[in-house]
């Protein structure tokens, strides 16, 4: 689960800032109550998901996902655009998807307040259907 040098080269030559991630600062992050995860901490486990694209923000949706071309010029329109790390997609949305990668990745224990989390996520999407 660590970040490749190249990746983080390329979304740097756009002038973008690249949010380094290794097992540990993963740890570091998805070990402490949910509530004391800061916005560029979020940014890094959203960028543990997309290792060679650029997060960024927009004007009608706060995530955007961006492929970076190889002569370092960003793509448009994004690959993903989302309103929120729970906004829920075809099923899924960002949160539960990096829970289930770190499940899937590593050994890492995730805090029970992102479980308790998903669940109210989870019993607040049938409640709209």
């Amino acid at each position: 689960m660590n970040y490749r040098k190249e990746d983080k080269e390329l979304i740097e030559s756009v002038n973008c800032i690249y949010y380094e991630f290794t097992d540990e600062i993963i740890e570091k992050i998805v070990t402490k109550e949910i509530d004391d995860v800061t916005n560029e901490e979020w940014r890094t486990l959203i960028q543990m998901l997309y290792p060679k694209n650029m997060i960024g923000s927009g004007l009608f949706q706060p995530i955007l996902i961006f492929k970076i071309s190889k002569n370092g010029k960003r793509v448009d329109p994004p690959i993903e655009a989302y309103n929120s790390l729970d906004d829920i997609q075809d099923g899924t949305c960002l949160f539960y998807r990096i829970i289930e990668y770190i499940e899937k990745n590593s050994k890492i224990k995730i805090h029970e307040s992102f479980y308790k989390f998903k669940e109210k996520s989870q019993e607040k999407e049938r409640e709209e259907k």
